[in-house]
């Protein structure tokens, strides 16, 4: 591809399907760091202490975010801030601290108080990863930074570049793409009543992908609530001829649906040289 091709111009130009995207986590690290950061995020970091983040991390099902405020920084040494959001339904809470060091957040307990902490924001701008990230990131972290302020923060990567720009609202957990300076904001009022926008949301980050497009599913025909905790996953079960079933509730809904491995017919990230490939969602019943 030419150095003019960016994945989220073709990807909505293709309007490739959002749903079951949010990656799965069970909690949310994120460490301050400002100024610019490399590819790799964590490389940013003394490979030692970066290691052991990982793997603490990895260990406790958290996915890592580098943040920083919106607008540019320069990179400062001394005591950062960090924080561990804990996104698991009925177990939400956010808890910041002071490191000097790496080596603190390591061994520093990540436990979290339920309802601790205020909601905060993370919007993908990591041009090193994905230019499309930076270039659609930067102006929707600016203009939500008004609503919440001091709680919205530029991050590292998010991963579905093509749907840049992508955004998290912690501790909930809730995945959004495609957004731009009018949405975003929108997603944080919509956030304060215990709403989503159902549009744009990728999934919620605690949920599998199956109960992810299940709740999306649900949504796009109408039978569901837009309520943030509606449509709770009860039970999902695997059937013949690839058939996923999934059991939800608030409200009561039974849906049967068919996942299948689609061609982008370019490539999924502006960095990767092949064409890629995404997951789209057929609904075979609802009852």
């Amino acid at each position: 591809m030419t150095d003019a091709f960016r994945c989220s111009w073709a990807s909505r130009a293709r309007e490739d399907s959002m749903i079951a995207t949010a990656p799965p986590a069970r909690r949310w690290l994120l460490i301050e760091r400002e100024g610019p950061w490399p590819r790799r995020a964590l490389d940013v970091f003394a490979p030692p202490a970066a290691r052991e983040v990982a793997a603490r991390a990895q260990a406790l099902g958290a996915r890592v975010s580098l943040i920083r405020r919106p607008a540019r920084h320069p990179r400062t040494s001394g005591p950062f801030r960090w924080a561990v959001a804990d996104i698991r339904p009925g177990r939400e809470g956010i808890r910041w601290n002071m490191a000097e060091s790496l080596d603190e957040v390591v061994h520093t307990p990540w436990d979290v108080d339920r309802g601790e902490g205020e909601p905060v924001a993370l919007v993908c701008c990591h041009s090193k990863h994905d230019v499309c990230c930076a270039l659609r990131g930067r102006p929707v972290a600016a203009a939500m930074d008004p609503l919440w302020p001091g709680r919205v923060w530029e991050c590292s990567h998010l991963g579905g570049d093509r749907f840049a720009a992508t955004a998290v609202l912690l501790p909930r957990g809730l995945c959004y793409g495609r957004l731009d300076p009018e949405v975003g904001p929108a997603t944080l009022n919509a956030y304060d009543q215990d709403l989503v926008i159902p549009e744009h949301l990728r999934g919620r980050s605690a949920f599998s992908r199956h109960v992810q497009a299940a709740q999306a599913l649900v949504r796009q025909a109408g039978f569901g609530s837009d309520a943030i905790d509606g449509l709770r996953p009860v039970h999902v079960a695997a059937l013949d001829d690839g058939v996923t079933e999934v059991t939800l509730a608030d409200p009561d809904v039974r849906i049967r649906f068919r996942e299948r491995e689609v061609a982008l017919g370019t490539p999924a990230t502006c960095h990767a040289a092949k064409p890629g490939t995404g997951m789209e969602y057929e609904t075979v019943s609802i009852s």
